[in-house]
């Protein structure tokens, strides 16, 4: 009986000792995943900021496609009148 008691007695004691790691490791895997979840709001910020500038490149590219849809119409205005000019 005694022999019994002393295993229980050393299995508690393992087991408490086990449940001791596992709450003093808690900080650090605490801290771990903040980490990890600071890097991932780093990433997505600077993902917005990628599609935010895409976006300025993408409203550029638009602006200037107009100007020269413009241009050319402007141009065509031109031959318009050169033609009607050598027309008559």
């Amino acid at each position: 009986m005694a022999n019994e008691y002393a295993e229980v007695t050393n299995a508690y004691a393992e087991i408490t000792n086990e449940f001791a790691e596992i709450t003093n490791e808690y900080p650090e895997i605490a801290n771990a995943y903040a980490e990890i979840t600071n890097a991932y709001a780093e990433v997505t910020n600077a993902y917005a900021e990628i599609a935010n500038e895409f976006a300025e490149i993408t409203n550029a590219y638009a602006e200037i496609t107009n100007a020269y849809a413009e241009i050319a119409n402007e141009y065509a205005e031109i031959a318009n009148a050169i033609a009607k000019v050598t027309n008559a």
